[in-house]
């Protein structure tokens, strides 16, 4: 065979290799969704068939009534939606703040800082669980959305410096220090330039706050469990019990509780791209 031969059959088998390993990650990725939202859509006791069947034999919506009309329910989705909207909007604000230092003034001690805060967000949260609810409950937050929002922030603070810190650096310093000159102030500075400028690296962690916070099941099941502050991801474990786990209910509140990270993603697909392309992966 000669060399345009083989190349093309080298071609051909790297392409065969990358489509297959690309189904093959959608499968993984999107089967186990497909199934949960195929039986949210079943009656409890069809759930537990066995052998199970992908489709329902008898549709019914009643799950999805259950979920959006149960008082309890109810109340832990305008909690969790409270505490997401106010814990992506704190730290926002202090990520932005926290990475434009970070990004535009030199420091003593700036590295070891900024790798101070990076190896906070790599210790596990479980670590922190014990002296966070102790710290809480001495001070009376316990058991409240201000408690969630607060905590929140250890898991989402850190990367969020980091993104935007990026994100800041490849606006030209050329273009604040005209401003300065025209007599803006530094905060005059990053609100009428830097941040109209930052709007695809303010969305991906806008959407990444969002998602840590919506998302997080291990501190508010310690630190706010009770039925009147309890979020929506501890709520959904009602249905899970030693004798009989209720599929139906369970994957309709599964189901509910993708749909606002997926229509903010959705959303602003564009800015993320952008911000994840141009900030968040510069060295």
């Amino acid at each position: 065979m000669d060399t345009a031969t083989i190349n093309n059959i080298r071609f051909f088998t790297e392409r065969t290799l990358i489509y297959a390993l690309i189904v093959i990650f959608l499968f993984i990725t999107l089967f186990p969704l497909a199934w949960v939202l195929s039986t949210s859509f079943k009656p409890n006791e069809e759930a537990i068939n066995f052998p199970p069947k992908f489709l329902p034999e008898n549709t019914t919506f009643s799950n999805y009534v259950f979920v959006l009309t149960d008082p309890g329910l109810v109340r832990s989705l305008l909690n969790s939606f409270a505490v997401s909207v106010g814990s992506t909007a704190l730290s926002v604000v202090v990520s932005a703040l926290g990475g434009y230092a970070f990004a535009r003034f030199e420091f003593k001690g700036k590295n070891l800082i900024m790798s101070i805060i990076l190896g906070l967000f790599m210790i596990p949260v479980v670590i922190n669980i014990v002296p966070l609810y102790t710290m809480l409950s001495n001070i009376g937050l316990l058991n409240s959305p201000i408690a969630l929002v607060l905590t929140f922030q250890i898991l989402i603070i850190p990367l969020n410096i980091l993104l935007l810190k990026n994100y800041f650096e490849t606006i030209p310093r050329e273009l604040e220090d005209a401003a300065l000159i025209d007599g803006c102030s530094r905060l005059g500075v990053l609100k009428r330039i830097t941040i109209p400028l930052s709007i695809p690296g303010f969305a991906i962690a806008a959407v990444l706050s969002f998602r840590f916070s919506w998302n997080e099941f291990i501190l508010p099941i310690v630190l706010a469990n009770r039925p009147d502050s309890v979020v929506f991801q501890v709520a959904l474990y009602q249905f899970i019990s030693i004798y009989r786990i209720q599929w139906g209910y369970l994957t309709a509140g599964i189901t509910l509780a993708i749909i606002p990270v997926l229509v903010l993603m959705l959303s602003f697909q564009k800015q993320m791209i952008k911000g994840l392309t141009i900030g968040a992966i510069r060295a």
